[in-house]
């Protein structure tokens, strides 16, 4: 029995979470209020009420989750996303586990970064931070209005029921515990770009003082949205049982997309802050991929999608998404339109072929990319609108249309590295671009012969894939032999001082190299992938690529809470045991597949079990070549993004070092 303590604790959390809307709300105003009553001293309030509005939101957040800990189904929310046989590991993701409680997440995960830019700022620019703090205000003060009035995690309910009803049973995952909460903060991350991007409008601040911190904060942000979308690509394969990873379900698409901007803004900062060109196209950027953050939360919670990702929606939350990002956009590119054009390049393109124009097509690759996703992903939502008609746009679109704008942009992201800034210098280009294309070519022409004929595009990627990873191997080369020859070093020491002396830049490089080992298990997951869906009884042998797979029979297991029919089969190649199972829950009617995989650098071989009749079970047998080159190509990626986030705080480590050498001197 719960004491009355624990039982009402929940409205302390409750309390609080208004406290922070009011907060939040004053957060926003406070320069408005300091302009009007012309007392400058206004505007700090709402850099202290920062820190203020993420404390009260812990508070909330640390409640709900103790009532799932301690089975307070006294909590509506608590009631109908756990039970008593919950683990322990899913009553803490519950959190994020239904709609109420991932909106709250959102919401806390803003107010974090919102006091972590309040911090950051206060030394480095004082005098703007308080119209960031502002705009951060406004967006909290939103969303806690979805939250505290149409989507409230802190309602009760009696009477108190004995049980809960439990989480959806698709989310009883690790993957749960990681995918959500990496993707919230992707998508809430690039509302600090978006703030200083509003903050520098309204204020006339110059992009040359601010585009710096800007880029810091959107790499985090994108390394976080890539994080969330290659974990939710590994949950999808290893939970979902259908043998795929990416189905371009329209709500993987609206993670997709600002991803795609924010690559593109993240490169085109670079340009910037070396040619002091593109300003104006840079704020757009910011504001664009903001913009689809939103957008993907509407999609995610408004109920106009029918996705295995969404969440169901409650009468008007559809209504208030839409609103309120419609008048975010209105605000923002209103605003952009009139003030975008108060500072101009300081200098321009002196020729096409430069290391600038090829950041230029790589915007207009990524731009043209998101620009097809959305037109794929919302033109059935205007049709039927429209006229009721119901249309699917699913992967043959997507993968006729983006496959060739992904071939692209491997050829871009080869040759600029190799191309100078200004102009290129013809001879040399085309002597660093000879080797490269004569591996490319050689690369290609072999998997055309090896394999036999293939779709042109398993050659053409896997070609570029070599004429890309050559370009980086020279390019780094290049390098170390320079510093050799400069410092008489050993090879050892000259490429660690190369590297580590240029994180930033060769934390690139560390991307660009996983996004090239994430292409060949694209190619080879995509293009040479088998499949095979038979009824076997036990003591049957499956015959498929090479692989062959005996299915043993099956047996009842039972886990924490749910209980299971268990397929047991052995792969005879390698003796490797596959137990996939079909689970059923307590408290929930939902029969859910656990698939089962033997995965090796070059092969998964990849079990579902389905439905049994005259004593055989149906069996999904997938070999699917490579795929773990793209969780590996995930990894590289991430470690290159901090690799490069690490940049700064190497410099300021050699800069203090630095002073206190000189300090010791007598």
């Amino acid at each position: 029995m719960q004491s009355s303590v624990s039982l009402n604790l929940i409205e302390l959390g409750h309390f609080a979470a208004y406290l922070a809307f009011f907060v939040a709300i004053t957060q926003a105003l406070a320069p408005l209020a300091a302009r009007y009553f012309k007392a400058p001293g206004l505007r700090t309030i709402s850099v202290n009420a920062a820190p203020l509005v993420f404390l009260l939101t812990t508070v909330g957040a640390l409640t709900i989750v103790y009532s799932f800990l301690t089975n307070n189904f006294s909590v509506l929310y608590v009631a109908t996303n756990s039970n008593t046989h919950l683990p322990l590991f899913y009553k803490v993701a519950a959190l994020w586990g239904g709609h109420r409680g991932s909106l709250y997440l959102w919401v806390w995960i803003m107010t974090a970064y919102t006091a972590a830019v309040g911090h950051h700022g206060r030394s480095r620019y004082p005098d703007r931070l308080a119209i960031i703090m502002a705009v951060q205000g406004a967006l909290i003060a939103g969303f806690y209005g979805l939250v505290l009035f149409l989507s409230d995690p802190f309602a009760r309910l009696f009477p108190i029921p004995a049980q809960g009803q439990n989480m959806n049973p698709l989310l009883q995952d690790p993957g749960m515990v990681i995918h959500p909460p990496m993707l919230y903060m992707g998508y809430v991350g690039f509302s600090i770009p978006f703030a200083f991007a509003m903050a520098a409008l309204l204020t006339n601040w110059k992009s040359e003082q601010w585009i710096g911190h800007t880029r810091r904060w959107a790499l985090i942000a994108w390394g976080f949205l890539t994080a969330g979308i290659i974990f939710g690509a590994w949950w999808s394969y290893y939970v979902l049982g259908w043998g795929g990873y990416w189905g371009w379900d329209p709500v993987e698409n609206a993670s997709f997309m600002p991803w795609l901007m924010g690559t593109a803004l993240i490169h085109s900062i670079s340009v910037q802050e070396r040619r002091r060109m593109l300003h104006t196209w840079n704020i757009f950027l910011i504001i664009t991929t903001f913009s689809l953050s939103l957008l993907g939360t509407f999609l995610v919670r408004s109920g106009v999608l029918a996705s295995v990702h969404t969440f169901s929606a409650a009468p008007g939350q559809g209504v208030y998404l839409l609103t309120f990002m419609v008048i975010v956009l209105v605000l923002a590119f209103g605003l952009f339109l009139i003030k975008g054009g108060y500072q101009h390049a300081e200098e321009s393109f002196i020729s096409p072929l430069s290391r600038e124009s090829m950041f230029i097509w790589n915007n207009v690759i990524f731009t043209i990319a998101c620009a097809c996703v959305l037109l794929g992903t919302l033109y059935p939502l205007f049709l039927q609108a429209a006229s009721g008609a119901r249309i699917s746009v699913g992967p043959p679109y997507f993968d006729l249309v983006m496959v060739p704008i992904f071939l692209v942009m491997l050829v871009v992201m080869g040759i600029g590295p190799l191309v100078s800034w200004r102009k290129a210098n013809l001879p040399k280009l085309r002597g660093r671009l000879l080797v490269p294309s004569l591996i490319g070519i050689a690369l290609g022409a072999a998997l055309w012969f090896a394999v036999g004929p293939v779709y042109w595009t398993a050659p053409v990627a896997v070609g570029l894939v070599g004429f890309v990873a050559t370009t980086i191997i020279g390019n780094v080369g290049r390098a170390v032999w320079q510093r050799r020859r400069q410092h008489h070093e050993p090879l050892g020491r000259a490429f660690a001082k190369t590297v580590f002396g240029n994180r930033r830049h060769y934390g690139g490089m560390i991307v660009h190299t996983g996004i090239l080992v994430m292409a060949i298990g694209l190619v080879g997951s995509g293009l040479f992938k088998e499949s095979k869906l038979v009824m076997m009884a036990p003591g049957d042998v499956l015959h498929l690529a090479h692989e062959q797979v005996r299915f043993d029979g099956v047996r009842d297991v039972r886990g924490a809470d749910f209980t299971a029919v268990q397929g047991r089969l052995t792969v005879l190649n390698n003796g490797a045991q596959l137990r996939p199972e079909q689970r059923v829950f307590f408290g929930s009617p939902m029969e859910v597949t656990r698939p089962s995989v033997n995965s090796t650098l070059l092969r998964d071989v990849y079990v579902d079990i389905g439905n049994h009749q005259h004593g055989k079970w149906e069996i999904h047998l997938f070999i699917n070549p490579l795929v773990d080159f793209i969780w590996l190509g995930g990894g590289i990626v991430l470690s290159g993004v901090g690799f490069s986030l690490s940049d700064r705080l190497w410099r300021r480590k050699k800069s203090l070092a630095g002073s206190e050498a000189v300090s010791t001197r007598p």
